[in-house]
């Protein structure tokens, strides 16, 4: 069990996380002492064996979509299954006779078993209640306590290991026909040509599986990453200049590949009468 903590916050402490209530409502002691309040409460009722309601967790679902800041946010009693949120907003709090209740807003929600979510290290959540001056627009007072962090994965993944925490996804549709613009084509990703879609594959180590319907694929692939230099320094980039076309425009550039971290990084010149 986590020791709790004392008096977390003072005035001047919370204000950081208040700018906006304390300009409009003025924080006070009252919104302090309220806050230091659930904060020991909710460090009391940690555990790292236990999820409880309001601990944070890191949650990856079968399409390999990755959130990191996911919260559990009520147990059903019945099933004895665990709701969370894939990307809540700082949830309200009260007290329960066994911890806490949230209010909470985001989607999506999930139902899962308790046991089968892993411990991974103590993290800061935010919480929010309303402050000195009642339910009020801007009237809510935010503040963190330290709660545990545990992880969850859909089984069956659908890709494999790749995951939307450092890959990038992408659903394409092929179109041959004749009068079609685009080869590929996808929400904010298109290739007019299969050799422009291999080139990609080849830069991106990209690798390709079978959607959801007959032309469709899922395109999993690094990161890009631009990185502007003058012409002298990209000279010595140890990399080989290659043709690229980038805002539908052929440039000069140097790609180098961070295998680690899943990011290409594409070294372009820097206009001369670029200062920024």
């Amino acid at each position: 069990m986590l020791q709790k903590a004392k008096k977390k916050y003072t005035v001047e402490t919370l204000k950081p996380l208040n700018v906006q209530y304390d300009h409009e409502h003025w924080l006070t002691q009252q919104d302090v002492d309220m806050a230091n309040n659930y904060v020991e409460l909710i460090e009391r009722t940690r555990s790292e064996k236990t999820p409880q309601v309001g601990d944070r967790l890191i949650y990856v679902d079968r399409y390999g979509r990755y959130y990191g800041n996911a919260l559990i946010e009520k147990r059903e009693e019945t099933s004895g299954l665990i709701s969370i949120c894939e990307e809540p907003y700082i949830p309200f709090v009260w007290e329960e006779y066994d911890g806490i209740g949230l209010s909470v807003s985001g989607g999506a929600f999930h139902h899962i078993d308790p046991r089968q979510l892993t411990f991974v290290r103590w993290t800061e959540g935010a919480f929010k209640n309303w402050g000195n001056c009642g339910a009020c627009a801007n009237g809510a007072v935010a503040f963190t306590a330290r709660v545990p962090l545990w992880s969850y994965s859909e089984p069956d993944p659908l890709y494999g290991n790749f995951t939307t925490e450092t890959w990038r996804q992408y659903y394409l549709t092929k179109d041959t026909s004749p009068d079609a613009r685009n080869l590929y084509q996808g929400f904010d990703k298109a290739f007019r040509t299969e050799e422009e879609f291999q080139q990609f594959l080849k830069d991106y180590e990209g690798t390709v599986f079978k959607g959801n319907w007959e032309n469709q694929i899922v395109l999993w692939c690094f990161r890009h990453e631009n990185r502007f230099l003058p012409q002298n320094e990209w000279d010595k980039i140890d990399a080989p200049a290659v043709e690229r076309r980038l805002n539908f425009h052929p440039e000069q550039v140097k790609l180098v590949k961070d295998m680690d971290s899943h990011i290409t990084y594409c070294y372009r010149i820097k206009p001369e009468n670029d200062n920024l």
